[in-house]
């Protein structure tokens, strides 16, 4: 077998291979050997024909299978020669094949990268205190008031300032016809509507007709629309107040059953103190990785970080639909927003291959009992019984990924443990 290899960007390989005639002869040989065990000739029983006949009824199919197994066995050869670790399934591409000639084709390969790990012991990190202030408590207890809080028809008198204005309304930028919009709310808010929508729909009643000239804000979806001058037409159909509960122990009954409002005020000071406890560690988690990564240095498989830009590119757009931009808008700023992963991508790409090393050097790997645990909480999240998220893991081959995850967690771990930590 003659092999040409070459090493190419983004940890990747290239082969070009060809086997001499006189081994496709021999594979070819042992595929029609097996086929005439069960090939169905007319006129002769189920494997009984003669070796001329079976080779012409199933010629297209044995010439099929000789190349997938000469292909396939000639790449694990020329890969275990090279000495290389490979990631994913290879690319085959330039495959000519005739038969009594030799067959060629060119491989492209993506190699687990040589990682020469540093020092990953007594790195320095600082680690915030994780404080809530009372003020930070304030804060949620006004959400859920504001959460709690309910629009009620306005009778007697015009809009006034914090009351809600539902409209319709109608848009042109730079005299040309825009959107329509139906039933858009306006809360009569300096924090949540412009000065100028303010002052026009403030003393408004049901059935008024505004005209309010803006400016289009910059960074507007529709670039070809952004920061240009604009009229809305506002028609009002409905004014209405918010009418909100007073912060007390009836408060906090109502909203999750507390005996009173200083136990709420208790409740609220743990969460925020795990959540800030959570969100120090993933920082100091961070710092860590990032002395890491700079230690040392390989090229991230260009295949793993083209599949984690498009899965955080993916993730992205589906947050912006669901903040309400429009699709058609979204595609357009489909490549800006790929290359702008791309960075976040290799990061993740290589401290997927670090946390790996050093779970490999450290012996760390997932058990029995931390796979079941992942497993359940995985179940609990997705609202299934223990049994049916194992099942799904199983059929869908991701029961390896679960344990790299957990080694990968262990060897983060790890690192945190065995590093100097300051108290900022």
């Amino acid at each position: 077998m003659k092999v040409k290899s070459k090493e190419l960007p983004g940890s990747r390989r290239d082969f070009e291979i060809e086997v001499p005639a006189e081994n496709i002869k021999e594979k070819l040989n042992e595929i029609f050997e097996e086929i005439g065990k069960y090939a169905e000739v007319p006129g002769y029983r189920t494997g009984k024909a003669p070796r001329y006949l079976v080779e012409s009824h199933y010629k297209d199919k044995a010439h099929e299978e000789v190349k997938k197994r000469v292909i396939g066995d000639s790449i694990v050869k020329a890969v275990k020669d090279a000495g290389i670790d490979i990631i994913g399934m290879p690319s085959v591409v330039n495959v000519v094949f005739e038969e009594g000639k030799p067959l060629s084709f060119k491989a492209e390969v993506n190699v687990r990268p040589e990682i020469k790990l540093k020092n990953y012991k007594g790195l320095k990190a600082a680690k915030q205190k994780a404080q809530i202030s009372s003020e930070d408590v304030d804060k949620v207890i006004q959400e859920l008031q504001e959460r709690h809080s309910q629009l009620k028809d306005v009778e007697g008198r015009p809009a006034k300032e914090n009351d809600w204005c539902l409209c319709d309304v109608e848009i042109s930028v730079e005299g040309k016809p825009g959107e329509k919009n139906e039933n858009v709310w306006f809360p009569l808010t300096p924090n949540s509507t412009k000065p100028e929508f303010m002052s026009q729909l403030i003393g408004s009643v049901p059935g008024d007709t505004k005209t309010v000239k803006t400016t289009m804000p910059a960074n507007y979806p529709k670039k070809e629309q952004a920061g240009k001058e604009a009229v809305f037409i506002v028609t009002v159909n409905q004014v209405k107040e918010k009418v909100s509960p007073a912060i007390d122990d009836e408060f906090a009954k109502d909203i999750g059953g507390f005996k009173s409002l200083l136990e709420l005020r208790g409740n609220i000071r743990e969460e925020l103190t795990k959540a800030k406890e959570q969100e120090v560690r993933f920082k100091m988690e961070e710092d860590l990785m990032s002395q890491l990564i700079k230690s040392v240095s390989f090229e991230a498989p260009s295949a793993m970080v083209d599949a984690e830009a498009e899965h955080l590119l993916k993730d992205a757009q589906q947050r912006l639909q669901y903040m309400g931009y429009k699709v058609d808008d979204i595609q357009k700023e489909e490549n800006a927003m790929r290359d702008k992963f791309r960075d976040e991508a290799t990061k993740r790409v290589k401290a997927f291959f670090i946390l790996d090393k050093i779970a490999q050097a450290e012996n760390l790997s997932a058990s029995q009992e931390d796979i079941n645990k992942r497993i359940d909480l995985m179940a609990a999240r997705a609202k299934k019984t223990f049994e049916e998220a194992k099942k799904y893991l199983e059929d869908n081959g991701l029961m390896d990924d679960i344990k790299a995850e957990i080694a990968q967690d262990k060897a983060m771990e790890f690192v945190v443990a065995n590093a100097k930590i300051e108290e900022a």
